[in-house]
């Protein structure tokens, strides 16, 4: 490679398309020097190159990515051709290019480029003249613009389309193949227009103003054309990622599941959210986060051409597949090893969440295969994240419109209470991080006590939330430094039942009970209904082993922390009496394991690792 990024094969490419123009050019120029036009001629090759400047400086878009034009110059070039001799033709090809190159300060070597294809299909354009020698009639001239058009439309995009096989290491067959259908359609049409300029320069010059409206209206029509598929890419296109939008996503599907009815093909659709992300956006801010749907966008579509992408809006997205849930499952999980080994502008882990359902399997109709994707992208959710999960009537449950508005707005009480958490954990005189010093350590403890899955969750969250009611207690009392008042103590003491009314209704049952009771004693000393033993929800056993042990090994305004081996031998001795002895035994398995050569505790390490 040099400095401009071209590779050497590219170079030699371009130095042998201009070792084939530079005669072709030096011949042009001799063949107008040995028989210079007289005044009339003069006037006519003049006006044409005019033309054909003009319309290199104005080319015609052919897509949207205004990647591909169209330059109308072809019309004066193949009539220029006709009329006055190839000489011509092929130095204003030369020169239009040349101009209309160093006017949009294109660089030297692919302003050479351009010009030295333009020659070689100008002059390949005499091609028919060459063989049948020059003869009149409007036959004659018909013939002539549409085989000399063929011949310059041939010499131009294969020359052209060498040079960015070798520049972007495609197929050339391919590059070919695109462009001559893109570009072939118009240049028939010119090669029209190319006769009509003939035609009526042949019979009075004047009429070639007749020419003006015929090219104008094709000129328009084009951009006219252009313009509208603009507008209907930007109403079908998310305008972030260029993924489809919601209602390219409808127009997709039914079109999928039209072509499945009548080939007996399968359709599957999978629905993915983006674990975490509003947390992304609110830490890293919202360009950071629309760089992670770039990026994300990127990787669902990357590869494979038979899978449609789209965004809904947020952090939600679509894939459409037209094969079997095996294939679409397949086709996920690489995807979630794809996006785990990719390195996002954060710099930190990002996972999905996938539901994934099929046609005819489980849907008949577009709103049924919807509705089943969205349950297993639920049951996804509630049970890891991070995760895929294929819809099956046995696992996954179909909720009811009311029934996920309910859902939804339990999660928002509960992201509420969460929230509530990090002031209570800054009223207080820990260290900011008790609550959630807590959850770790009740998680590790489940997962020791071999609970399922389901309770680790439960009890998790439940040490989370059990000093929510602090929320209702007085800063002045949570954060004085000596011996409480009794009517302070009873105070502190109800911060158990401000914390389950909060909870109460939310629908995470039995967490709420947990925390009402994350105070009762083994020997039923404590609050605040002086349970004993068994009559203790278990989840609340756990956490008053977790709570006591982080308070004890974290600093007080009246006293110092205690090491982990001071806590646990606290704890063991109070386990039968406090502490429900089973409990009290799995948090010694965990913090032992936690613990380093001098003594230190590595109570986060433990809990992070269960």
């Amino acid at each position: 490679m040099n400095s401009h990024g071209y590779p050497p094969r590219l170079y030699w490419y371009i130095g042998a398309v201009l070792g084939v123009a530079l005669p072709v050019a030096a011949g042009a120029v001799v063949g107008v020097a040995l028989d210079p036009p007289d005044l009339s001629v003069g006037v006519g090759v003049v006006l044409f190159f005019g033309l054909a400047l003009l319309a290199d400086l104005k080319p015609v878009p052919l897509d949207v990515e205004n990647e591909r034009v169209v330059s109308l110059a072809f019309v004066f070039v193949v009539s220029s051709q006709i009329l006055f001799g190839w000489e011509y033709a092929v130095l204003s090809a030369i020169l239009g290019v040349l101009l209309s190159q160093m006017v949009e300060r294109r660089p030297i070597t692919r302003s050479l480029f351009n010009a030295a294809v333009y020659g070689l299909a100008a002059f390949s354009s005499a091609l028919p003249v060459f063989l049948l020698g020059e003869t009149g009639g409007l036959g004659t001239i018909t013939f002539s613009a549409f085989a000399g058009g063929a011949a310059y439309v041939i010499v131009n995009v294969v020359l052209v389309c060498g040079a960015l096989a070798i520049l972007a290491g495609q197929p050339f067959r391919v590059l070919l193949r695109d462009n001559l259908g893109h570009s072939g359609p118009a240049f028939v049409i010119m090669a029209f227009l190319a006769a009509l300029a003939t035609s009526l320069w042949t019979t009075d010059p004047r009429l070639l103003v007749l020419l003006a409206g015929p090219l104008f209206t094709l000129t328009l029509y084009q951009r006219s054309a252009l313009s509208t598929r603009v507008a209907t890419r930007d109403a079908l296109t998310d305008s972030l990622t260029g993924l489809g939008n919601h209602r390219s996503y409808q127009s997709r599907l039914r079109e999928a599941l039209e072509r499945a009815e009548e080939s007996g093909g399968e359709v599957s659709l999978c629905l993915v959210d983006v674990d975490e992300f509003k947390g992304c956006n609110d830490r890293y801010g919202h360009p950071v986060g629309d760089q992670i749907l770039v990026e994300l966008s990127r990787l669902f579509v990357e590869g494979r051409d038979d899978v449609a992408a789209f965004r809904f809006g947020g952090d939600e997205f679509a894939l459409l597949l037209e094969e079997n849930e095996e294939e679409a499952y397949r086709f996920v999980e690489g995807l979630h090893e794809r996006i785990a080994e990719t390195d996002f502008p954060h710099h930190q882990p990002v996972t999905i969440t996938v539901g994934i359902a099929s046609f005819p399997g489980y849907a008949a109709t577009a709103d049924e295969l919807q509705q089943v994707a969205d349950g297993a992208l639920y049951w996804a959710k509630r049970h890891g994240k991070n995760r895929s999960c294929v819809y099956s009537p046995s696992v996954v449950r179909i909720y009811s419109p009311n029934e996920l508005a309910e859902i939804a707005e339990r999660q928002a009480r509960l992201r509420a209470a969460e929230n509530l958490i990090r002031i209570v954990d800054s009223k207080d005189t820990y260290t900011g991080e008790h609550s959630q010093a807590v959850a770790r350590l009740v998680r590790a403890m489940a997962v020791e006590l071999d609970l399922d899955e389901e309770a680790v969750t439960q009890l998790e969250l439940a040490g989370l939330l059990h000093d929510l009611g602090k929320i209702a207690i007085p800063d002045s009392i949570l954060k004085k430094p000596g011996c409480l008042e009794p009517d302070e103590r009873r105070l502190v003491r109800a911060h158990v039942q401000f914390g389950h009314s909060l909870l109460e209704g939310l629908g995470i049952e039995p967490v709420d009970a947990w925390v009402l009771h994350h105070h009762e004693h083994w020997d039923g000393s404590g609050y605040p209904d002086g349970l004993a033993g068994e009559e203790i929800p278990f989840g609340s056993r756990v956490i008053l082993v977790a709570d006591a042990y982080d308070a004890m090994t974290s600093n007080r305004s009246y006293r110092p922390a205690s090491t982990a081996a001071q806590a646990l031998a606290e704890i063991r001795r109070r386990a039968g009496t406090q502490f429900d002895p089973d409990v009290v035994s799995a948090l010694e398995r965990c913090v032992v394991r936690g613990l380093d050569d001098e003594g230190g505790p590595q109570l986060h390490a433990v809990a992070d690792s269960a």
